[in-house]
């Protein structure tokens, strides 16, 4: 049988620096890697992942949505990993602050753009980001799934 694994994740901008949370080496998912902010849907959230986002970005870092601009789905990731297919949808926003607080998902980190692809991050957040800074002006949802260790991307029509 295969099983759906929804989620949301956000990667919030301050100036020319990045939000990254380095995960906790306990976490069961990517654990001891860097990732953005974000976690599970919650059952009455499948219809409004956006609410889901929010809720994490708060959960994990205390901002709230009043200090968060132009947050907006990006990109929407699929995986399939053994019996569990993933479905992952990314907002990016520019954050008005860069005070957080720290949970026990990991440590975050204000990480300037020239060094975020030298992390070590899942396959798909590096794609991802790799491909939002080679296009930093698309405005377009892009559906991106893993084809062995390749995204293949698609543009989401409206």
């Amino acid at each position: 049988m295969i099983r759906m694994r929804i989620m949301t994740g956000a990667y919030l901008f301050y100036d020319n620096k990045l939000l990254m949370l380095k995960r906790s080496k306990e976490r069961e998912l990517a654990p001891d890697l860097w990732t953005g902010i974000g976690g599970h849907v919650e059952a009455n959230e499948h219809y409004i992942p956006e609410e889901s986002c929010l809720r994490e970005i708060f959960e994990e870092t205390g901002i709230r949505r009043n200090d968060i601009e132009q947050f907006k789905l990006r990109y929407i990731l699929m995986r399939r990993s053994k019996d569990e297919i993933r479905q992952h949808y990314i907002y990016f926003g520019n954050a008005t602050k860069m005070n957080f607080i720290n949970s026990d998902e990991g440590a975050l980190h204000w990480i300037d753009l020239s060094k975020v692809l030298n992390l070590e991050m899942p396959l798909t957040v590096n794609h991802m980001l790799k491909h939002f800074l080679n296009n930093p002006n698309q405005e377009s949802v892009f559906i991106g799934s893993v084809n062995q260790s390749n995204m293949e991307w698609s543009c989401l029509a409206e």
